[in-house]
């Protein structure tokens, strides 16, 4: 099982269920993913956030672990 996770000086948000996939965040939320990096920007820019969000691809179950730390 993939261990990608969000840490920030908060809390610890497991993305496992996004493997694969491109998510973006705002305030540490996942707030939108796809399958291209093209959809998620649409949904993004859809949603007025396109200034605010931070966009990653999640690695897929054979590729990981990664950890991605926002501070």
């Amino acid at each position: 099982m993939s261990q990608t996770k969000i840490l920030s000086n908060k809390k610890t948000i497991s993305l496992d269920k996004y493997a694969g996939k491109w998510v973006a965040f705002v305030n540490n939320k996942v707030v939108a993913s796809a399958e291209t990096l093209k959809g998620l920007m649409e949904k993004v820019k859809k949603m007025g956030l396109e200034k605010k969000a931070s966009a990653f691809l999640v690695p897929r179950e054979d590729e990981g672990p990664y950890i991605l730390i926002i501070l």
